[in-house]
Parts: structure tokens; C-alpha cells; sequence
């Protein structure tokens, strides 16, 4: 009876055996951040970082952070810039309210299924119709891909590969609707269905910007088409991505780039109110604050904002704060990207990652036995 009433989970236990193995090796000695810290000079591979003090940026924790890593939700800072800069000029109003049953258009079963439902209760939440606004700050702190997908044609792509080219970051690539993205890379999807390894080796021989463009149209013909939304909708019900742990890990790769060093370069001119106007880079801030509600975040920053992506395979952020502790201000992105299915579901499991990026701002012996682990083994 056990087995029966949880089939699908013990299914996806025996597909992905080899998976849930693999880095397990990485587990026993990561359970404390120094472990992870020497876990971090030791596999170059898995990591960047690029941490500094905002008033020595050429002073801090460098570590390949110029290697194109997955930007995941990270992505969703060029909406919030492209969102804040089209309201200070007039093009969107705050105050617009919004249908929250237009985000069934981009809504996938089974893809990141918690970060949307926690955000739809969020909303449900507020007494007021819920605004442009309260959608941002929903998709800031939750990071719903359907709302993502909403804001990303809402704002338009005309307005956001403007803002691409104006912010010279030339490692990162334009954030891309994520129902297009799982819809192409999903075996199923296609004319001729496949499995996993041949689908991905036809996909790596398009040009980033050919894939990328497809993804778009797949994101848009599924939204304003219902009968073919619909047929979607039941396969990715039936079976979610049709592929294993380390196969999604591995599809990473068809998913927008970034680098640690793109991310604090634009980090660093907001926080120095730089970044199109002041104005402009104060609301960015303002929203990204979020979480400085939290008691732990009060007993050790009085200033702190943050992204962060948590997908198979992938645990990432940036941040900057303040510590409460001495006063200085940092700015910092860091990835864990590709990382084997074990050891990412150990640092997943024990918010490991969100712990140790917070932490290597105002903890200074954490922040050394980073830059002593990674000297040790460069």
C-alpha cells in the first residue's frame, strides 16, 4: 500500500539512483561552512565568486569569476532594472492592477511548483487588488517562473535587449521566459520525441541566439495558444521533464549565462546610485530588500538585499550589505553551478548556500578561510 500510494516518487527514486550517488563523497566533510569553504578552493569546477568592500573593488574574494555560470532567477534583476526605469518614466504605472489567472499562460506542472504557489498565497494576501508592484515584490522574494514570464513580455523585448546593450556586461546574456525554456529543452516537445542525450546534442548545434529565439516563440505561441497550452500542460502533468537528475543538471547549459564579475559590476553601480539614475538605482535597492525583515538577517546587517536561484544542479546569488557588526558594505555573487545531484540536494536541503554568502560579508574568519582555502589550492 505504501508502495501504491507513493508510485511516482519511488519511480523517480530508482530512475535516478545513480544520481542521488553521485558527489556523495563531497557530503561528510561539507556539513560546517569551512568545510564548504575548502570544498570551494578545492573544485574551481563547481564555483565562482566575486565578493568585495565597495570602497576597495579591486580588493577582495576573485574566483573565476569571469566563467560564464547559469544566471537561473539572477536573471530577474534585468527585469526589475527594465521595470523600475519604464515606471520612472511614465511607460508603466505601479498602481496597475493584474489578473493573476494570466499567469496560468506560462505556468508549467511539476517546474519550480513551490516558488509559485507560495507566491500566488502571497499575493492572495493582500485585501487590495494586487498591483504591478506587489507582483515584483512577489517575484523578487518567491521567484515564481510564470510571474518572471509575465513581467519579461509585460515590460517587452524590444525594452529589455535595449537595456541588455546599454549596461556593457559582456559575458551576460538577455534573460530569456522560462516556460520557453523548458518547453525546448523538454524530449517531448518536438516533432520526432527522443531521449534526453540526443535532443541535448541536437540542441547544442544552435547558435545560442537561435536558441535563445526559439525559446521566445515557444514561450509566446504556448501563452495566446489555449488548445496548444493545453497539450503541453498534459505532458509536463504526466511527466514533468521526462528526463533524470543529471540529465536537468546538465541542461543547464541551454540557460542564459552569466559571470560573478558582470553581476557585482552592475551590483556596485546601484548600490552607488549609478546605474541610469539615481532614482532608478534607489527603487532597484529598495526592492531588493526584501528579506531585511527577517530577525536573522536584522542581528547581522542594517542594510542587506539579495537574489537567489536554488534549480537541480545549481545553488547561486548576489547580494550586497552592510555588516552591523563593524559597518563596512560589501557587494558579492556567488554560484554554485553544475554540481553533482547529491551534494547539490546536501546544500539545498541545509540552505548552505544562502548561509554562507550571507555569512562571508560579516564574518571575517569565514571570509579568510575562503581566500586561504582557494590560495592553498591555486
Amino acid at each position: 500500500m505504501v508502495v501504491g500510494l507513493n508510485f511516482s516518487a519511488f519511480k523517480s527514486l530508482f530512475a535516478n539512483s545513480e544520481g542521488m550517488a553521485e558527489g556523495s563523497e563531497y557530503v561528510e566533510n561539507t556539513f560546517s561552512l569551512k568545510g564548504l569553504s575548502q570544498f570551494i578552493g578545492e573544485h574551481p569546477e563547481y564555483v565562482s565568486i566575486a565578493s568585495f568592500n565597495v570602497n576597495e573593488p579591486d580588493s577582495g574574494i576573485f574566483y573565476g569569476e569571469n566563467i560564464p555560470r547559469t544566471m537561473g532567477t539572477l536573471g530577474n534583476l534585468f527585469l526589475l532594472i527594465e521595470y523600475q526605469r519604464q515606471v520612472e518614466n511614465g511607460i508603466l504605472l505601479p498602481t496597475t492592477e493584474i489578473n493573476l489567472t494570466e499567469l496560468n499562460d506560462f505556468t508549467l506542472p511539476g517546474i519550480n511548483q513551490n516558488d509559485h504557489e507560495g507566491t500566488l498565497e502571497y499575493l492572495s494576501e493582500f485585501e487590495e487588488p494586487v498591483t504591478l508592484d506587489h507582483a515584483m515584490s512577489a517575484l523578487l522574494e518567491y521567484r515564481s517562473l510564470a510571474l518572471a514570464d509575465y513581467f519579461w513580455f509585460t515590460l517587452g523585448k524590444q525594452h529589455l535587449t535595449a537595456l541588455m546593450d546599454s549596461l556593457n556586461l559582456p559575458q551576460t546574456e538577455m534573460p530569456i521566459p522560462f516556460s520557453g525554456i523548458y518547453s525546448v529543452i523538454h524530449p517531448g516537445m518536438v516533432t520526432h520525441p527522443t531521449k534526453a542525450p540526443q535532443h541535448f546534442a541536437n540542441l547544442a548545434q544552435v547558435t545560442r541566439d537561435s536558441l535563445f529565439s526559439r525559446m521566445i516563440d515557444a514561450s509566446s505561441f504556448y501563452a495566446s495558444d489555449a488548445e496548444a497550452r493545453s497539450v503541453r500542460t498534459e505532458l509536463f502533468e504526466k511527466n514533468r521533464l521526462s528526463i533524470t537528475f543529471m540529465e536537468e543538471r546538465d541542461a543547464l547549459k541551454f540557460f542564459p549565462h552569466s559571470t560573478a564579475a558582470d553581476l557585482t559590476k552592475l551590483l556596485h553601480k546601484i548600490w552607488a546610485d549609478e546605474l541610469i539614475s539615481p532614482e532608478v538605482s534607489e527603487a532597484v535597492k529598495e526592492k531588493l530588500r526584501w528579506s531585511m525583515s527577517s530577525e536573522p538577517i536584522q542581528r547581522s546587517f542594517s542594510d542587506y538585499g539579495a537574489l537567489y536561484d536554488n534549480r537541480m544542479g545549481m545553488l547561486s546569488g548576489f547580494d550586497f550589505g552592510t555588516s552591523i557588526y563593524d559597518g563596512h558594505s560589501s557587494v558579492q555573487a556567488v554560484f554554485f553551478d553544475k554540481l553533482p545531484v547529491a551534494f547539490w540536494l546536501h546544500m539545498s536541503s541545509n540552505h548552505m548556500q544562502e548561509d554562507y554568502q550571507q555569512r562571508v560579508i560579516w564574518d571575517p574568519a569565514l571570509y579568510e578561510t575562503t581566500l586561504s582555502s582557494i590560495e592553498k589550492n591555486q
